[in-house]
């Protein structure tokens, strides 16, 4: 049974090396909660995860709305609005060795779904770990990419030797997408207008 962990302790930053042994990863997102007196709008990020086939064509997207892939080989533990954990708010587990044979690459992907830009959301930082050990490969702090309000933190690629995890942390808002591509694909799982992320 794949069983999961649902409190991980943020440590330092770990950035991904590409000789990795991954089977079992952990993708967790955090943000905190609004200052008393603050915004009546408060912040709420969404952590999303997308399969993609040899040919780079979308398989299926996890999010809190969909919070499973079709085998059970990525778990969503669920949406997350208030930022009150003092953890991680939202993960996406992924069970590489149990992915459909037709997956060659996992995106991750953090939105505001407010359209709040990431620079005015507190605490806002997210991770890429090992499911086991808990070792993080990467942590980004999302408030430093200013005026994004999605992003692309990291991909995960299928290769004859096993799986290699490569960082967008620092590759503007879009990463592994462009940011029309990245937009879009935030628009098509929340059912809104693009413009209200741009």
């Amino acid at each position: 049974m794949m069983g999961i962990n649902d409190h991980a302790n943020p440590r330092d930053h770990v950035y991904a090396d590409a000789a990795l042994d991954l089977k079992e990863i952990v993708m967790g997102l955090h943000w905190d909660p609004p200052q008393e007196g603050g915004s009546a709008n408060p912040a709420n990020l969404d952590a999303l995860c997308v399969l993609y086939d040899g040919q780079r064509r979308a398989l299926e997207i996890i999010h809190p709305g969909r919070p499973r892939n079709a085998n059970g080989s990525v778990i969503h533990t669920g949406d997350a609005r208030t930022g009150a954990s003092e953890w991680d708010d939202e993960r996406i587990f992924v069970f590489l060795e149990a992915l459909p044979a037709a997956v060659s690459t996992i995106a991750f992907v953090v939105a505001s779904a407010t359209g709040r830009a990431f620079s005015g959301i507190r605490g806002a930082s997210c991770h890429i770990s090992d499911r086991v050990s808990e070792r993080e490969w990467i942590r980004l702090d999302l408030t430093a990419l200013g005026q994004c309000t999605a992003h692309c933190v990291a991909t995960v690629h299928r290769s004859p030797t096993g799986w290699k995890i490569s960082s967008d942390a620092h590759a503007g808002c879009g990463g592994f997408f462009s940011e029309p591509e990245l937009l879009s694909l935030v628009a098509s799982v929340r059912g809104r207008d693009a413009g209200l992320l741009s």
